[in-house]
């Protein structure tokens, strides 16, 4: 991806031209592979030709009741300087600023507006590349948000969820079937306000997703992660920013990796100084299956304030051989029993999952490619 020649575009507009000079072109992932967040993630290596032949489809049953109300109600504004702002303590996500520059514009919907009590959008198939979501009803809204189509939107997109105070909403997010997939989300909340996200991610070649949190008081964050059956690059960057007290976050991410894939997973808590009685929780486990895969975890904590309780940990595992021998002993075939090993491994991201509808789709994709 060569960002220069869009950066360029925007001379018209001085503001967003100095600002996505200063805080993208100089530390740009896609053509400099050393940059401290992206060091794993290999974008200077994306091949927007690569053979998707060893790509099959993967049907999840499901169709997206969202585009026509989206279409219908959506405000689309044009970017500007305050809607560049950057809330976090850390350098601006390269993917945000790729999306707003391929796209310069903003649109904007209120999920207040939708009805139904899960909100399916495959977005792949929206055009739209920077979408900002505005929620406040007390109610939880459960959102299936899909990116599943091969052959479609390879560019990087912004999504940001807003959730006013009390408001409360589980997404599962899922990642199939793509050659390549950029996706930066942005989640702010506001006092009292809950977000349960789970992000689901197979048959990939080329996945980076960023989770970004800001949280206020007396709110919580919960992400949880699965990744299996990819063939290239699946890479994880976290950001769980604690600014005002009596906050908690949990982050815990699994990884199965084979057949020569890699797979990173980067994470950082920053607590304020302010945001006194913080509890964030981190962890990140990988399942190695053999000997030419790679997995890079590289879990951070940074801390500001005294009276918090934070811990972060990661694990990297092989296959217990004796555990093998235990299911061979009686009558289970290794290839069965690693399957079964497997679904266990995973087994407390998908319980992680509180809505019945989002948890029957994870339970078809697992059964689909760990059976």
């Amino acid at each position: 991806m060569k960002l220069q020649p869009l950066v360029d575009l925007l001379l018209n507009n001085n503001k967003i031209y100095e600002y996505i000079s200063l805080n993208l072109t100089s530390r740009d992932p896609f053509s400099n592979p050393k940059i401290e967040n992206y060091k794993y993630s290999q974008l200077n290596k994306l091949d927007y030709n690569k053979s998707l032949n060893n790509i099959y489809e993967c049907d999840l049953e499901v169709k997206d009741n969202f585009i026509n109300n989206y279409l219908l109600n959506k405000k689309i504004v044009e970017i500007d300087k305050k809607l560049l702002s950057w809330n976090f303590k850390g350098p601006d996500s390269a993917l945000r600023l790729a999306a707003l520059i391929k796209n310069p514009k903003l649109n904007i919907y209120d999920l207040d507006n939708f009805k139904e009590n899960v909100c399916i959008i495959d977005i792949s198939k929206y055009e739209d590349l920077n979408i900002e979501f505005n929620y406040s009803k007390k109610a939880k809204l459960s959102i299936l948000l899909i990116d599943s189509d091969k052959n479609k939107n390879s560019n990087p997109r912004y999504i940001s969820f807003n959730l006013s105070k009390d408001s409360e909403i589980e997404i599962l997010s899922i990642n199939l079937n793509k050659s390549i997939s950029l996706l930066f989300y942005e989640f702010n909340l506001s006092d009292f306000s809950k977000v349960n996200v789970t992000t689901i991610q197979a048959n990939n070649l080329h996945l980076r997703n960023e989770f970004y949190f800001n949280l206020q008081s007396n709110c919580s964050a919960k992400i949880s992660g699965a990744n299996f059956c990819n063939s290239g690059v699946n890479d994880n960057y976290s950001f769980m920013q604690h600014s005002n007290p009596n906050s908690s976050s949990r982050e815990v991410f699994k990884s199965i990796v084979d057949k020569g894939a890699i797979t990173n997973f980067q994470g950082k808590i920053y607590v304020d100084s302010i945001a006194q009685k913080t509890d964030g929780y981190q962890m990140s486990k990988s399942l190695l299956l053999d000997d030419i895969s790679r997995c890079n975890n590289k879990p951070e904590l940074e801390i500001y304030a005294d009276d918090v309780k934070c811990s972060h940990g990661s694990t990297v595992s092989k296959i217990d051989n004796d555990l093998l021998y235990y299911f061979n002993s009686r009558g289970i075939n290794s290839e069965l029993a690693i399957n079964i090993l497997k679904k266990a491994f995973i087994k407390e991201i998908l319980d992680s999952i509180e809505t019945l509808p989002l948890r029957s789709v994870s339970d078809r994709i697992v059964s689909n490619f760990l059976s």
